[in-house]
Order: C-alpha cells, then sequence, then structure tokens
C-alpha cells in the first residue's frame, strides 16, 4: 500500500505498521504493569514470559528508542525543509517505518 499523505511535508507509513507496532507496544505496557494480564497470559503461553521487571527493563529501553529517533526524525525533516514537528510526533508513535518513510520524502531534497 502507497504511503499516504497526513499533510504537506509529512508522510504516512501503512496503518499496518501502526497497528503492530503500536499494538505491541499496548500489549508491553499491558504485561509489564497488569500482575493479572501477565499471569493470565504466562498460564496460556507456550513459553515462559519475562519477569515483570524485565518486561519494565524492556519497556524503558523502546521508549527511550522512539524519544531518540523522533528527535533524529525531526531534526533530519527540519534540515530538508519539512515538517520538523509532524515527523517527530510520527516517528514517536511508530519509530523505524516513520524513519524510512522520511528517507524516501528526503531522497531527492537537498539540505537546508
Amino acid at each position: 500500500m502507497p504511503p499516504v499523505p497526513l499533510c504537506p511535508g509529512v508522510v504516512r507509513p501503512s496503518w499496518a505498521w501502526f497497528v503492530l507496532l503500536d499494538g505491541g507496544i499496548v500489549a508491553l505496557v499491558l504485561l509489564s504493569f497488569s500482575e493479572g494480564a501477565h499471569d493470565a497470559v504466562a498460564a496460556r503461553s507456550p513459553v515462559p514470559l519475562p519477569p515483570r521487571r524485565a518486561l519494565h527493563a524492556i519497556l524503558a529501553a523502546t521508549v527511550v528508542i522512539h524519544v531518540v529517533e523522533a528527535l533524529a526524525a525531526g531534526r533530519y525533516a527540519g534540515r530538508r525543509g519539512l515538517r520538523a514537528r509532524g515527523w517527530a510526533l510520527q516517528t514517536l508513535a511508530v519509530g523505524f517505518p516513520s524513519l524510512f518513510a522520511l528517507r524516501r520524502a528526503t531522497a531527492d531534497r537537498p539540505r537546508h
């Protein structure tokens, strides 16, 4: 599916990326902070789940990675005359698919 324009200068990756990646983050939050959810999934899982403490660390790393990606995307977009805030917010939400879309969108744009 081709990217869908959000607003001038910002191209949205496929909705499937948002569902897959943000859905995974929501699941990680639930498993990290809800003992009941963690226990219920652990009881039905064919493989052992990491302890909640490890999931907290994975969630913290996910947040750090998304923030760093968002800052980089905003800076990169702004230097190429695109909407820095729009790219940064989108990248904060979905991560690397937004970075790939940004690279494609700026392939022929010079740096300002």
